[in-house]
């Protein structure tokens, strides 16, 4: 892992690994993979691990109302993923893990753009704790940074290439105002 990291990185590719936990993420995050996808399985100490080398989490932070609708069972251990995924998520944050917000959006909804079943995403960040500040944040600044964007674009600023929308209520006191 550390030979492909390293070679990744002289051809100035940055590395995302999918891992849900256990050896193989260690082994990403020792090896100086830039972020995990994921990480459903993560502990305690590789979210300190991942704290203490910069390792970001992208953690595809399924809804249970997407979850309900995949092929797989969501229940193991006696709690759903979807807890898990909350539970998870809540721990990265305190722990102080730089945050990517990402979706694996792969299965269809009733009713549902890609677009809509991305905002439901919001839900689980809102369960988890997190500000909306944070989420704000892992979804511009934070994920410009890990794909070593920040010097182009990730935030609004003179020179950045940025998106900007309008909103009728301000994101910053509640993140479902990006649902309008």
């Amino acid at each position: 892992v550390r030979a492909a990291v390293t070679e990744a990185h002289s051809a100035g590719v940055t590395v995302a690994v999918h891992a849900y936990g256990g050896e193989a993420a260690r082994n990403a995050i020792l090896a100086g993979a830039e972020s995990i996808e994921h990480g459903f399985e993560l502990s305690d100490d590789l979210l300190k691990l991942m704290k203490e080398k910069g390792t970001f989490l992208v953690g595809t932070d399924f809804p249970e109302s997407h979850l309900k609708n995949m092929l797989f069972n969501p229940v193991a251990n006696g709690k759903t993923l979807g807890e898990r995924i909350v539970d998870r998520l809540k721990r990265a944050h305190k722990t102080g893990v730089k945050l990517a917000f990402g979706t694996d959006v792969v299965t269809e909804l009733s009713g549902k753009n890609r677009a809509e079943m991305m905002q439901d995403y919001f839900d689980v960040w809102v369960a988890a704790e997190i500000p909306p500040r944070e989420i704000l944040k892992a979804m511009t600044t934070n994920a410009a940074e890990l794909l070593r964007l920040q010097k182009r674009r990730g935030a609004i600023v003179p020179g950045l290439a940025a998106d900007i929308i309008a909103t009728p209520e301000n994101p910053l006191n509640d993140i479902s105002a990006l649902r309008k």
